[in-house]
This record gives C-alpha cells, structure tokens and sequence, in this order.
C-alpha cells in the first residue's frame, strides 16, 4: 500500500516537472517573439497609426462618441465633456514652451511628428510601451485669452489646447488623461528651470 502511494507520488511528480517545462518552454518562446516583434518595430508596424484626427477645437466642438480621448484647454474653449481639464498658464514665449513640451515627451512615450512653435502647433505619436498601442496627441499652442490673461512681468502668458486620442479600443483606461498631467507636470518643471538658469545669468 505504502509502496503503491509512492509510486503514484512519483508519477505525479515527473508529470509536474514535465508540465512545468513546456511551459517554461512556451513562455521563452512567446517572449523571443514578442522581444523580435517589439524591438525590431515590426509590433508598432501592425498596430499602425492610421491619419490623425482633424479635431476643431472650441466651446461648440464635436465631441467623438467613444470615450477615448482627453481635451486640455482655456476655460472658455472647453467643450463641456467629462474627460477635460482647463490648460495652466505658463510665463513663457510660445518658443519655450513649445520647446518644453518636445523635450519632456519621449519621457512619455511621445514623438513629435510634425508641427513647431512657429506653426503654433505640435503633433505627436504616443504608443503604450508594451503593447505599442497608438494614440495621437494635437496642441495648438496660443497666447492666453486676453479676458483670462494675467498681469506679468516675466515675460508673456502663454498657453495652448490639446486633444488626444487613442486609435484603437472603444475606452483609453484614462491613459490619456494620465499621460497628459503627468506630462505637464514636467513641462512645468522645464520651465522653472529655464526660467531659474535664466535669472541666474542675469546676476
């Protein structure tokens, strides 16, 4: 009896240790395509882009029916949605601004695709790091709106609109939204610190 439970024991055991290699085998497997996939472009390649959205922004914006984006504008250019904030407002050229949001994107898994501070609009293209799902991200950058503009002597107050969008899925997870305070709160940080080398050489 004894004998006979052992030997079951063992059984059991060789067919665990089998099983566990073929999926330790599986999984190697599935990670090298996944690493040639995502590492040689080829996974961005298929999950492609498409055309940007042609977004107008503005109070009387249509709005996309599938909640999937993020709106950031002055107060007075919001479209009344639930996914939008009101846009900050920096002590900056349009110059250095638009410098600051290209050199903090890659930072957030953005290219800039086309656009400059001279057009007053940026384009990027944002792609979640694992999957490489596409999103588009518009800004129209502008000087503040002179009923909301502020007194200052550092320079002009400038501010901008922007729309991002994911390309697939019928809902972002808030990704968008995520994505797009977290990249201005490092916006505002370039800009301090431009601003603080700045006035350092000036004393």
């Amino acid at each position: 009896m004894f004998g006979c439970a052992v030997w079951c024991f063992n059984q059991v055991r060789k067919r665990v240790k089998r099983l566990t290699a073929i999926l330790i085998w599986v999984c190697l497997v599935l990670a090298g395509i996944y690493a040639v996939l995502r590492f040689s472009g080829m996974l961005a390649m298929m999950l492609d882009a498409g055309q940007p959205p042609q977004f107008q922004f503005g109070a009387d914006a249509t709005l996309p029916e599938a909640p999937n984006y993020f709106i950031s504008c002055p107060k007075q250019m919001l479209p009344g949605s639930d996914r939008q904030m009101e846009s900050p407002q920096f002590n900056a050229s349009i110059d250095d601004l638009s410098d600051a949001l290209i050199e903090t994107a890659p930072k957030h898994d953005m290219k800039l695709v086309s656009g400059s501070a001279e057009a007053q609009h940026l384009r990027f293209l944002a792609r979640s790091p694992v999957l490489q799902f596409p999103d588009w991200v518009e800004v129209k950058l502008m000087a503040v709106p002179t009923q909301t503009q502020q007194t200052s002597s550092d320079g002009p107050e400038t501010t901008f609109c922007l729309f991002a969008q994911s390309v697939y899925g019928m809902g972002d997870f808030n990704k968008n939204e995520n994505r797009t305070r977290a990249w201005l709160a490092d916006v505002t940080k370039s800009l301090d610190a431009t601003h603080a080398k700045s006035a350092a050489s000036k004393g």
